[in-house]
């Protein structure tokens, strides 16, 4: 019997909660099975450098405000700036990881479920006086040059197209790649037992009314308010569940605009919502933006998508991707929002994107990268 392993998961949470969610799938997972000794979640830049986080996040918040033709141009400039910020950034957050993670949490694993930190872990490994291995989970449906470095283990990917990036664009080994999918909370796979029309009852909806879930993820990004402006006024009555997430100004105008309206539709509005299962699991479409987790939750449950204001940067990938596989329709305007809504009320015209969902959904992804991580041998 091979030693119970210890494993450490790196992530990020100034860039949205969606890499921290896969982070805590696979500990759940991890803490779960016999061959884990521990499984502890971390924020990298939270633990080598609080002020670095700060600036990063603040960075990243404004770019999205202000500039996301830069923030997209930065990021197709991926080759240049990638070196440039990944050795010198790598070099130097290394030395404090090394020192105030590494030495103390001695893994023998560590998994990255976000980027940001991976340069600075490859050169730690180099560091560090007990080895361990080093995997990295892309929680996207596209990958770039900043998750590549030779001293990665071991890539845990969601498609066979990212696999064959890795392999073309960037001479990775093949046996160094495993196409398991995005990990999604244990929950989302017991999830699929229930139907649409038990998970309604559950939630006190009303079972046989057309439902729709609007999510912008933690930060209650992406027009969320227009949606539901433009929702109101369809004529056909409709279930309506909003999920603001941490965002509660947008929460307080949303409150503020149902209580003056008078209208026919069932308005549900919810703040953070940690069982986002249920919701998913209980409604007719979701509206959101593709950040790579939300995209993978609703593949897991096969609730058809309708994606609306992706950010610039990896969102705009996941929504080609999505697009490319018919897995999910692209809304330029609320009024388009609306339309689609009117026609995927014939349940023959949504089925066909369930189908196409049915082939991209990988709900046990979390228990497949599990199970290899607990595999891996020094």
């Amino acid at each position: 019997m091979a030693m119970a392993k210890r494993f450490l998961l790196v992530t990020e949470e100034w860039a949205g909660s969606g890499h921290r969610m896969a982070a805590e799938a696979l500990q759940e997972v991890l803490l779960e099975s016999e061959g884990a000794r521990s499984a502890r979640v971390v924020g990298g830049l939270k633990t080598a450098s609080p002020g670095l986080r700060v600036l990063s996040h603040f960075f990243y918040r404004n770019m999205l405000r202000y500039g996301q033709p830069v923030w997209q141009r930065i990021y197709e400039q991926e080759e240049m700036l990638g070196s440039a910020l990944t050795k010198a950034l790598g070099w130097w957050l290394s030395a404090r990881l090394t020192n105030q993670l590494l030495q103390e949490e001695k893994p023998d694993v560590v998994i990255a479920t976000h980027a940001y930190c991976l340069s600075a872990l490859a050169e730690a490994k180099k560091r560090v006086s007990k080895p361990f291995q080093l995997v990295c989970v892309p929680t996207d449906f596209h990958i770039n040059r900043f998750w590549v470095h030779p001293e990665i283990d071991a890539y845990m990917v969601a498609h066979e197209q990212i696999a064959q990036i890795l392999i073309e664009r960037y001479g990775i080994a093949p046996e160094k790649i495993h196409v398991y999918g995005i990990p999604v909370r244990p929950a989302f796979t017991t999830a699929l037992h229930t139907d649409k029309a038990a998970w309604k009852k559950q939630l006190g909806l009303v079972p046989d009314q057309f439902t729709v879930l609007i999510g912008g993820g933690e930060g209650g990004y992406g027009g969320v308010e227009q949606v539901v402006r433009e929702l109101l006024l369809e004529e056909q009555p409709l279930q309506i569940v909003v999920v603001t997430g941490k965002n509660t100004s947008l929460y307080r105008r949303l409150a503020g605009l149902l209580s003056t309206e008078s209208t026919d539709h069932r308005f549900i509005l919810k703040g953070f919502e940690p069982q986002m299962w249920q919701w998913i699991g209980a409604t007719d479409v979701y509206i959101t933006k593709p950040g790579g987790i939300s995209c993978a939750e609703s593949l897991a449950l096969k609730t058809p998508l309708i994606l609306f204001h992706p950010l610039p940067g990896q969102e705009k990938h996941n929504c080609s991707f999505l697009l490319e596989q018919q897995a999910a329709i692209l809304a330029e305007t609320p009024v388009k929002i609306k339309e689609i809504i009117r026609s995927w009320r014939q349940p023959e015209k949504r089925d066909a994107f369930v189908g196409c969902m049915d082939k991209l959904g990988r709900p046990e992804a979390a228990h497949r990268i599990a199970h290899a991580l607990l595999q891996l041998t020094d």
